[in-house]
């Protein structure tokens, strides 16, 4: 996990996934800017490096989970999102996703403090109310 992520963090997204920009001539769609993922790894060449390919899986990983989180969050018209686990602590990334979400989407992602730590806090929380 910390490999991916430390090869991911000097990736270039531009060189592997394929975007909104790429595809329209205005360079936008309706409320989409020019820099919103159309397909994740669409745009591989052989130039990309081994970075750019780890940073173009992290960004599908992100990406399918906060759109999966959208699509769950809006279903039950719910609008806060808590992120947590491990994925959440990753800056380079996670606050990227998921404030492009935000933005396009009437939604709010919180990430609480120790939120790695949740299901640990949470099993700990009711372990003690069990007595």
């Amino acid at each position: 996990f910390s490999h991916l992520m430390d090869l991911a963090q000097n990736g270039d997204l531009s060189k592997v996934d394929l975007t909104i920009g790429d595809i329209t001539e205005e360079g936008s769609l309706a409320n989409m800017g020019a820099d919103i993922t159309a397909s994740n790894l669409g745009k591989i060449t052989d130039t990309a490096t081994p970075a750019d390919l780890a940073m173009g899986i992290v960004n599908l990983v992100y990406q399918s989970i906060g759109m999966f989180a959208v699509f769950a969050a809006r279903a039950r018209e719910i609008r806060d999102i808590v992120l947590t686990g491990n994925l959440s602590t990753i800056d380079f990334i996670g606050p990227r996703v998921f404030d492009r979400l935000e933005e396009l989407y009437p939604i709010r992602f919180i990430k609480p403090e120790r939120a790695e730590f949740a299901t640990a806090i949470g099993a700990a929380l009711s372990a003690r109310a069990d007595g």
